[in-house]
């Protein structure tokens, strides 16, 4: 049982890698990290890079104050041969040095005179403690104001550790050339211990052959030692300063004996070597003296030396694990956030169709497949579009005629969908009824209709398109309308026109084709006056407004009649759909043209006041039926009227009717405004969250709320009163003023921010609407904003 249940764990999981496999999330997983680690890549060789310009660095920076230390203790040693030059070309020391010996009255001035003037050399270098002249002839040393033996100044003056007075005078008796002793601790006088380098010169300097004398130079180590101070204690090294002799004369490091260097060791003028040493690795850098041949060697241990590389390499190090943990982390994330549309996507086509289980494939290839498959619909369903659109332009121009077409359907867009373009605001109509066909079919046979509908549509629309453009459209049997869309160039000419049209087409129609017809033509009107011109045209078709042997009527030509009622069914349609359309104010003006056409133009019959009046509240109980609350108001309104009209009460009645007309037009209205509110505070709310989107548009919100563009444009045009376009501006000109409040913000920034691609757009638009650019009015805020 236990194997079986191993068994069955093993195939889950192979069939979870399996299909995770196939998931667009694993590729696109290891796209990231494909670029991670290029990213680690690139920072390696960077790393690598970094590191070697630190350690050049500082080097160069090392070698630089090593540098700046030797010019300047070489500028100090001139200092000393600068004293020894002025002391031995002075006049006296020669004097004093071939004197033999017997000092007379003179010989002490003269001496005592030398001393005074030695004085003045004292001022050369600061670093100069004191100098001695050392005379054979007299063992006696001769300084500043001074005359001693050697006995009085090394064994009082200046006591060295180690080196007695009769140890100096015996070194005195040997050739020195610019020879510098180490330093040594010194015991001077009363002030204590002193570290001093000496200085010693055999004299003359001219004439090493006969030895008379020596100059001899105390030198103060620590001032020496200031200069390179500072570059000890940054780094925590040691600075030791090596004569050709091995001799360290001074270092900064109490133990000297730790440099473990010899002079041969520092080839070269300037260099670097690894020293190890009991107590670690030493980093050694030198360089050497170009006044006497000194190594001037700066030792620092590696560690120290290498700690701004270590640092880079821990940082690198540090940053490197940060990015391998952060970047396979964003690489989850972003693959699975990136995967997420996708994965909807896949969901929907799933639901879309449930006969879809899953995909065989990978993903990309079940996207391919429906994607194409979608295709194949979405040509299909083009094709049968393309095969209705006849219909649907047929279906437009007859609501158009009627004037039931909403402004939003008369934008551009609309129209090209519907293969309609207009080329101007004005219209009129022609309502074309075939009275008599019997000459074209000789048995008047009813299926020549279609022939006949055809004939006529194509006659007339080539003689509207002459001077104007014209749409014929077939209404219904035996009627053919035509749309002129009226040239506005003609339009003072268009009442000419459409007679001239009239007349032609009657006089082709019967004359080539036997075919007797009655035109009634309208008046000149706007899209929003087309249900009125429709209805002038209809009267015109009727024969008691037509002149007597006139075929053609427009509405100026109408005559009276003893005999007249006026309510055709195309009116009463109209009026149904303004109802239904929740259009009070057309609504009441359709019935008010209703009781001017029957009470004012014509004076109807009296007994047929009560049919218009109880046709028209017959037909407003059609349109209520299934609303029991007006339907039973209506009715009994229309019963009372049966049986009790007076036509005394004739405008009472009406006035009563428009109100009940507008009653039911308000229901209709709330139902549809209600959706119409809830949908534009939908919209206006979107764009307040979305106006920073660069793809934010009219198409966009649109697609967003699954309408149509030019519906959307029209429905918010005529719910706000201004353009779906200009109020996505506004609010982003809105937010942007908010924005540029905050110093922080620069205007390529704000404008990005409220959702245009650059700043040079957003300039364009803020000037366009404010009158001034950006920039400007940032610099009209106040200041404590």
């Amino acid at each position: 049982m236990e194997k079986e249940m191993q068994e069955m764990t093993l195939k889950s999981w192979r069939i979870r890698l399996r299909g995770s496999s196939k998931s667009v999330m694993v590729p696109m997983f290891w796209s990231y990290i494909a670029i991670l680690m290029l990213a680690i890549v690139i920072g390696g060789v960077l790393y690598w890079k970094a590191k070697s310009v630190v350690e050049r660095t500082v080097d160069h920076t090392n070698t630089a104050m090593l540098e700046q230390l030797r010019e300047a203790v070489d500028s100090r040693l001139k200092e000393i041969e600068k004293l020894e030059h002025q002391i031995t070309l002075h006049p006296k020391l020669h004097w004093l040095l071939n004197n033999d010996g017997k000092e007379s009255d003179a010989d002490a001035y003269e001496i005592i005179q030398f001393t005074n003037e030695l004085q003045r050399y004292q001022s050369l270098s600061n670093y100069i403690l004191d100098f001695y002249i050392y005379v054979s002839k007299t063992d006696t040393f001769i300084g500043p104001n001074v005359k001693s033996s050697p006995g009085i100044l090394f064994d009082g003056m200046y006591n060295f550790t180690g080196i007695s007075s009769d140890q100096w005078r015996k070194d005195m008796q040997s050739i020195h050339f610019r020879e510098y002793m180490p330093a040594l601790p010194v015991n001077v006088g009363s002030g204590g211990m002193q570290s001093i380098i000496t200085y010693k010169q055999s004299l003359p300097v001219a004439d090493r052959s006969s030895l008379k004398g020596a100059l001899l130079i105390f030198i103060d180590e620590n001032k020496l030692r200031s200069l390179f101070q500072t570059l000890v204690d940054v780094n925590q090294g040691s600075v030791y300063i090596l004569d050709n002799h091995n001799q360290i004369i001074s270092a900064t490091s109490a133990n000297a004996d730790k440099l473990q260097l010899r002079y041969e060791q520092l080839a070269g003028q300037q260099g670097k070597l690894i020293v190890n040493r009991d107590e670690g690795t030493y980093v050694a850098a030198y360089t050497t003296s170009n006044t006497n041949g000194w190594k001037y060697v700066y030792t620092i241990p590696q560690d120290v030396f290498l700690d701004q590389v270590l640092s880079v390499k821990r940082w690198a190090l540090l940053l490197l694990s940060l990015c391998v943990l952060g970047g396979i982390t964003a690489s989850l994330f972003l693959a699975y956030r990136n995967y997420a549309p996708l994965r909807e996507v896949l969901r929907t086509i799933r639901q879309g169709n449930e006969a879809v289980t899953g995909p065989r494939g990978s993903e990309y290839e079940f996207i391919r497949k429906t994607i194409e498959s979608a295709q194949l619909t979405e040509s299909h369903l083009r094709g049968l579009i393309s095969q209705q659109t006849p219909i649907i332009r047929f279906n437009f121009l007859t609501r158009f005629i009627y004037g039931n077409v909403d402004p939003a359907e008369l934008q551009p867009e609309t129209l090209a969908f519907v293969g309609v373009q207009f080329v101007g605001p004005s219209y009129a109509v022609l309502l074309i009824e075939i009275d008599d066909m019997s000459g074209f079919t000789a048995d008047g046979n009813e299926r020549e209709w279609p022939l006949v509908s055809f004939i006529v549509s194509n006659i007339a629309g080539e003689l509207a398109n002459q001077e104007h453009l014209g749409f014929p459209v077939e209404l219904e049997h035996k009627r053919v309308a035509v749309l002129l869309n009226l040239n506005e160039e003609r339009l003072n000419d268009s009442a000419q026109d459409l007679q001239a049209i009239s007349e032609t087409l009657v006089q082709v129609l019967e004359n080539r084709f036997h075919l007797k017809i009655s035109i009634g033509v309208s008046g000149v009107t706007d899209a929003a006056g087309m249900g009125a011109a429709f209805r002038e045209a209809l009267k015109g078709l009727d024969p008691s407004n037509r002149k007597r042997d006139n075929r053609t009527a427009a509405y100026d030509d109408r005559v009276q009649s003893s005999f007249y009622y006026y309510f055709p069914l195309e009116v009463e349609q109209q009026l149904v759909n303004l109802v239904k359309a929740g259009d009070a104010s057309k609504t009441s003006a359709l019935i008010d043209s209703v009781y001017k056409e029957n009470f004012v133009i014509h004076d109807i019959p009296p007994d047929f006041e009560r049919v218009l009046i109880t046709n028209l509240l017959g037909a407003l109980l059609k349109i209520v039926q299934g609303q029991p609350q007006t339907e039973q108001a209506i009715a009994a309104k229309l019963w009372d009227i049966t049986h009790t009209y007076d036509s005394s009460e004739r405008e009472r009645l009406f006035s009563e009717m428009q109100e009940l007309y507008g009653r039911v037009c308000l229901v209709y209205k709330q139902k549809r405004s209600g959706h119409s509110e809830r949908l534009m505070d939908n919209i206006m709310r979107y764009i307040e969250q979305q106006y920073g989107e660069n793809v934010l548009s009219v198409s966009s919100i649109a697609e967003h709320f699954s309408l149509t563009p030019q519906y959307l444009s029209g429905l918010f045009k005529k719910s706000t009163g201004q353009n779906l376009a200009d109020y996505v501006v506004m609010i982003r000109i809105r937010e942007a003023k908010r924005l540029m409040a905050n110093p922080d913000y620069t205007i390529a920034q704000i404008a990005i921010m409220v959702g245009y691609a650059n700043d040079i757009g957003f300039i364009r638009v803020f000037k366009k609407n404010e009158g001034v650019t950006p920039g400007a009015f940032r610099s009209s805020l106040p200041k404590d904003h």
